[in-house]
């Protein structure tokens, strides 16, 4: 899994969620877990902010300063996927600047 953090033209970030041998499922979710599909769980800084559904988020509002940014893979059940005994996730920095004064 890989997590690309694109700045957005206006503002914000758009999220680029890459997965191998995994099928984003929503349409499953709280059912029976599958280790190929479920979903992804969007942190901020180690706070969960929300789930995601697909390839790409579009993230907004943060404060102006420095943002750990980690997507961890969820199965269905919304436990977190492993491989080798480590969390399936990623983690990227975002620097978010200070308003600029007119």
């Amino acid at each position: 899994m890989n997590l690309i953090a694109h700045p957005d033209p206006r503002r914000g970030w758009n999220l680029e969620v890459q997965v191998t041998n995994f099928k984003f499922a929503p349409e499953h979710i709280s059912q029976a877990s599958i280790p190929t599909e479920g979903h992804a769980h969007l942190y901020v800084n180690g706070e969960k902010m929300t789930r995601i559904y697909g390839n790409w988020y579009y993230l907004d509002g943060l404060a102006p300063g420095t943002h750990e940014i980690t997507v961890s893979l969820n199965a269905n059940g919304h436990e977190t996927l492993m491989h080798n005994g480590e969390p399936i996730q990623s983690t990227v920095t975002v620097e978010v600047p200070m308003p600029s004064a007119q």
